[in-house]
C-alpha cells in the first residue's frame, strides 16, 4: 500500500485529500502523516485519517516511511522540503508557486533529475476538460496569438499582501495563466510588462494591474494581465490562429469560439473546473508514482521551474521598466 504524508495543512491539501476519497484506483494510498508549523492545524487533518503529526518537516524524513509527497505551502516557507524528498527517493506533488527564486528551483529541479523521482507541480489548468478539447480543436493549425487574463480579489491570508512572502500576484495567482500560455505558445524568450497600484494599496505592497506582452521561442506573441481590483474571479485564455479563435474561460468552465467557419460551444463538467482539473492531475500523478513512469505527467517540475521563471521576469520588468530576455 503506497504510503502519502503532506507537508502542510490547509485548503489546497485538503482539496487533494478529498479528491483521492473519490479516486476508486488510489484506494490503496494511505496518509501516513502531516507536516505543519501551525501544530494545532497538523493535528485536525491527522486526526482525520489516523496520522502521525509532525511540525518539523525534517522530523517527517528522519521518523516517517512514505512514498509520495504533496507539499502544499506558502511560497515563502519552501526551503530544503523538495531536496529531502529527492534525497529520499520520494515521488513530489508540489503545488505551485514552487518557489520564490529560480535558484532554489533549479536546484530543486536537478535533484529531481539526480534522483529519479516523479514530479507534478499543481498547474491543474493543463488537465482541465476544456484544455483538452481545445487541443483536439486545434490539431496541427498554426498558432499566431494567445492572450490570458486573471481578474480577481485580494485574499483574506496576510501573507499573500506582502511581495516578499508571495511573490506578488503574477508570481502566486496569475501563474496559472503564465503557464497555459506557455502550455500552447511554448517557452518564453523576451517579456515586457508595467504595473501600477491604483486601487489596492491600503492592503497590498505591490501592483494591483499588470500588463505584459511575451515572446515566445515557437513565434507566438501573447500578452498577459492580471488585476486583484475585482471580486469576483474571471479568469481565462484566448487562442487565435489559422482558422481558429477559442475562448477558455475557466471562470465559467466553457470553450467557446470559432473553428474553420463553425461556432464550438464546449460546457465543461457542471463540477468546479479547479476540483475536476485538481482530480485529473492527481490520478495522473499517482498512476506515474505508481508505475515509476512520469512521460505522462503535464507539469513536471522541470517544466514549471520555466513558467515561475517567466513570472520572476515579468515581475523584473516591471520593477525595471525594461524588456527582460530569458535563456
Amino acid at each position: 500500500m503506497p504510503a502519502l504524508a503532506t507537508i502542510g495543512s490547509g485548503n489546497i491539501v485538503r482539496k487533494h485529500l478529498d479528491n483521492l476519497a473519490d479516486l476508486d484506483d488510489h484506494d490503496d494510498v494511505d496518509l501516513v502523516a502531516v507536516c505543519d508549523v501551525n501544530a494545532e492545524a497538523a493535528e485536525s487533518l491527522a486526526s482525520e485519517y489516523d496520522a502521525s503529526v509532525f511540525t518539523d518537516h525534517e522530523n517527517l524524513f528522519d521518523e516517517e516511511a512514505f512514498d509520495v509527497l504533496i507539499v502544499g505551502i506558502p511560497p515563502f516557507a519552501h526551503t530544503d522540503q523538495e531536496l529531502l524528498a529527492a534525497e529520499h527517493g520520494v515521488d513530489l506533488l508540489v503545488e505551485k508557486p514552487i518557489a520564490l527564486s529560480t535558484e532554489l528551483a533549479r536546484e530543486v529541479e536537478d535533484a529531481i533529475v539526480e534522483a529519479g523521482i516523479v514530479s507534478q507541480v499543481g498547474h491543474m489548468w493543463r488537465y482541465a476538460e476544456i484544455t483538452e478539447r481545445a487541443e483536439e480543436l486545434i490539431g496541427d493549425r498554426t498558432l499566431g496569438l494567445v492572450t490570458g487574463h486573471w481578474y480577481g480579489g485580494v485574499p483574506s491570508v496576510a501573507w499573500w499582501r506582502n511581495k516578499d512572502q508571495s511573490g506578488g500576484q503574477i508570481v502566486e495567482q496569475a501563474t496559472h495563466v503564465y503557464d497555459l500560455v506557455r502550455y500552447f505558445a511554448g517557452d518564453a524568450t523576451s517579456v515586457k510588462a508595467a504595473g501600477g497600484t491604483r486601487i489596492n494599496a491600503d492592503v497590498i505592497d505591490f501592483e494591483d494591474c499588470t500588463a505584459a506582452v511575451v515572446e515566445h521561442e515557437t513565434g507566438v506573441v501573447s500578452t498577459l494581465s492580471a488585476s486583484s481590483a475585482p471580486r469576483a474571479g474571471n479568469n481565462g485564455v484566448t487562442l487565435v490562429g489559422d482558422g481558429f479563435d477559442l475562448t477558455l474561460d475557466f471562470s465559467a468552465n466553457r470553450l467557446e469560439g470559432v473553428v474553420d467557419g463553425d461556432s464550438i460551444e464546449h460546457e465543461g463538467a457542471a463540477d468546479s473546473v479547479q476540483q475536476l482539473a485538481m482530480a485529473t492531475e492527481l490520478d495522473a500523478f499517482l498512476r506515474a508514482a505508481k508505475s515509476g513512469d512520469s512521460d505522462a505527467m503535464l507539469s513536471p517540475y522541470g517544466d514549471a521551474r520555466r513558467t515561475l521563471e517567466l513570472t520572476l521576469a515579468t515581475q523584473r520588468s516591471i520593477d525595471t521598466g525594461e524588456m527582460v530576455s530569458l535563456d
